[in-house]
């Protein structure tokens, strides 16, 4: 078995996350894809056997793709995308999906979901030839699932989405500004210029794009302007890695940078 992992060209990347894509291959034929989205130590995963490859080891497999990821974007906290186990999926719901991550350690992210759950797994033990039914498979899929290793901050992540970053960065767009995007733009970077102290002119093109994205992202942490010297200076070398030849070295220095890592948590989750 060979697992091909690659990223992105810094022009190409997203605004936070870190990307990685990849394929399997098995005695050289290719049996599946992978994607994982990274961010400090919390990553989404995606993953996808061809039907024909689908009972040769699969779960092994799987877990060879996390143990690469993990050695290449350092993270602990690994969660399931609900079509993944069935949302909107029923070729899932049909192969029972949620169990085969259930089954190696996976477990919901919302409590009612988890508290499913554990009624489902009752329901099994007890009776012997019992199968989920459908209705709650597609109950089960509605949130993701998680794996946290051993260094991971259980529960840390489960209130997390990316999207609630853009919901809170479109309402700054709307009441400070108007609507106009590129005023705010304009306006988040020149602050966080002012806060670090620095001067963009010789930055290159793409770093000054990373240094955009970030500066929307911290315009919403009020206490930015106080944060120590030592933490000021590695927020600006986070900036510029995103910019990098390759992410897993940005990856690493975001996970370095706890301050950043929990106010941008705290933003995130609901």
């Amino acid at each position: 078995m060979e697992i091909f992992l690659w990223g992105l060209p810094p022009e190409r990347r997203l605004p936070l996350r870190a990307y990685q894509a990849g394929f399997t291959l098995k005695n050289g034929v290719p049996i599946n894809y992978i994607e994982g989205i990274s961010l400090f130590e919390w990553m989404e995963i995606g993953f996808n056997t061809f039907y024909a490859y689908r009972e040769g080891e699969t779960a092994w497999i799987y877990a060879q793709a996390l143990r690469f990821l993990r050695q290449v974007l350092g993270v602990s906290c690994i969660s399931v995308y609900p079509y993944q186990i069935g949302k909107d999926n029923e070729e899932a719901i049909a192969s029972g999906a949620y169990w085969f991550y259930r089954k190696l350690g996976f477990r919901p992210m919302r409590r009612e979901l988890g508290r499913l759950s554990a009624v489902e797994e009752k329901k099994i033990a007890a009776r012997p030839g019992y199968r989920t039914p459908a209705a709650t498979l597609r109950r089960l899929a509605q949130g993701h699932v998680v794996f946290e290793l051993r260094d991971a901050t259980v529960g840390a992540w489960d209130g997390f989405s990316m999207r609630n970053l853009g919901f809170a960065i479109q309402r700054r767009m709307a009441e400070g500004f108007a609507g106009n995007a590129s005023k705010m733009r304009q306006d988040s970077r020149e602050r966080l210029a002012r806060i670090l102290g620095i001067s963009l002119a010789k930055w290159s093109p793409i770093e000054q794009k990373a240094f955009d994205n970030f500066a929307l992202v911290l315009s919403l942490i009020p206490d930015v302007a106080h944060w120590t010297r030592q933490e000021k200076n590695q927020v600006l070398d986070v900036i510029r890695a995103k910019a990098a030849s390759n992410e897993p070295g940005y990856s690493q220095l975001q996970r370095q940078h706890s301050r950043l890592r929990n106010s941008i948590l705290q933003l995130g989750s609901s």
